[in-house]
């Protein structure tokens, strides 16, 4: 992943602890298999090992297999304030810029019909009118990078609780 998939798979595993439920659940599980993996512990033995631990605290399959699919839909309101965030941004970045363009070229026709003492201004309001398309095509472009970084992260994130819900059920169910 690149820095900004980075900073939002960061920004995920920090909604998944804030929503963290009491007790041992998913991500509690989830913990243990990775730390037995660690130590070197096939995938399979250490699904059951988790497991194995966590019923003793209360786990049961149907909770393990309830609570992934909960932090699924942590996951998935992360992503409504994700693009809420990031069409509030375009909403104050590009589309005021996009105003401002428009007046400026307003501007712009008003000046070139005056004579040449204005000539000035004319050329320093086109100047502003370059920079201000340069960041419009800034803003969109780094709109859609993070937009595919996020959806990148949410991808891998998402799918690795999909695979770890097969493995419970095929190992487990």
């Amino acid at each position: 992943m690149s820095q900004d998939d980075d900073r939002f798979a960061n920004v995920l595993m920090k909604a998944l602890e804030d929503k963290n439920l009491e007790g041992f659940d998913y991500l509690e599980f989830k913990q243990s298999v990775a730390k037995m993996e660690e130590i070197g512990m096939d995938h399979d033995t250490a699904i059951r090992a988790a497991f194995g631990t966590g019923s003793t605290v209360g786990l049961t399959l149907e909770k393990l297999i309830k609570t992934a699919k909960y932090y699924t839909e942590v996951l998935q309101d992360e992503k409504s304030k994700f693009m809420n965030s990031m069409e509030k941004h375009l909403m104050s970045n590009v589309e005021g810029k996009a105003k401002e363009t428009g007046e400026l070229k307003k501007k712009i026709a008003n000046w070139e019909a005056k004579i040449e003492q204005l000539q000035a201004e004319v050329a320093k309001a086109k100047a502003k009118i370059e920079s201000s398309d340069t960041l419009i095509n800034s803003a969109k472009e780094k709109a859609s990078m993070n937009q595919q970084g996020f959806d990148d992260a949410l991808k891998v994130i998402t799918a690795a609780i999909q695979e770890d819900v097969v493995d419970i059920t095929r190992v487990l169910g």
